[in-house]
Formats: C-alpha cells, structure tokens, sequence
C-alpha cells in the first residue's frame, strides 16, 4: 500500500511527465549548418514536424539548377523530392519516387531517403542556397568555398 505522501507525489508527478514528454516531442527542432572543422555554426531557424525545405545549386557539370525538397518527418530529416533539368546530370536518385515531367523540369516525388544529416561543399559555382519560409540564404555568404558543412536539425 503506498504511504499517502507518495501516492499524492504519484498522482501529481505522472501528469507532469506527460506534459514534458508532449513537449519535448512536439517543440520545434532548429535547422543549422555546422561547418565541419571549426564548428561554427549558422542556425537558420526553427523547423517544425512536417515543415520543409529546399536546397538549391547549380550542377557543376551541366551549370543547370538543381532543387532538393527535404521535409522534417518524425523528428528526421528527410529528402522527399527533387527537380531539374537535364537527364545527363548524373544525380543518383535512380529508382526512387515517381518521375514526371512538367514543362523543361524533370520532378522526382515521393521520395523518402532518411538523412541523419546532410554533408556538401560549399560551391564556389554550385551557389548552394537554402530556401527556408521565404529567404534565400547563400551558403557561400556564410562560408568559404570549399568548406565541407554539415546541414542537419537539432
């Protein structure tokens, strides 16, 4: 039989332990880019469960933009589509989503590939841009060229 103190501290700790689980599952996570050697970071902003967004770049070979639409899933970081251009840009998406064509674009949807988080150089032609809740932010504006950054939600 419980002693009633504790069953008083029971019945006023057991929802309190809901609510702060309900929180911490439901807050919003913070978008960032972490560069990988010094660390430093650019925090973007706050992503919410199912909120996306993309990254833009211009393909290294065929100078043609490329767009990646990644979406927060669960608590994951998820690429879930993309679009370009050209065929012969030799971006590994083979095999996942379904592929259509809209105009000149080339649109692969339905795309789940979970990612822990994203690792690019930054390009010093590519321009990786994040386009985040309707800002642009120019990789390169916060980074060398060349940098190696990590793209990841915490």
């Amino acid at each position: 039989m419980l002693v009633p103190g504790l069953f008083l501290i029971f019945v006023l700790l057991v929802p309190v332990l809901i609510l702060l689980g309900y929180y911490m599952a439901s807050r919003p996570h913070v978008l960032l880019v972490r560069e990988v050697n010094s660390g430093r970071e650019l925090r973007v902003g706050y992503l919410n469960q199912g909120e996306k967004f993309e990254i833009r770049y211009m393909h290294s070979v065929d100078r043609l933009p490329v767009y990646e639409e990644f979406q927060l899933i669960n608590g994951e970081l998820v690429l879930t589509g993309t679009r370009f251009l050209s065929f012969g840009a030799g971006l590994g998406y083979t095999g996942e989503g379904l592929l259509r064509g809209e105009g000149k674009w080339n649109i692969i949807e339905g795309m789940y590939r979970r990612v822990d988080s994203l690792p690019l150089r930054v390009g010093t032609i590519a321009d990786h841009t994040l386009l985040y809740r309707g800002r642009e932010i120019h990789l390169g504006d916060h980074f060398d060229g060349q940098a190696l950054v990590r793209i990841e939600v915490k």
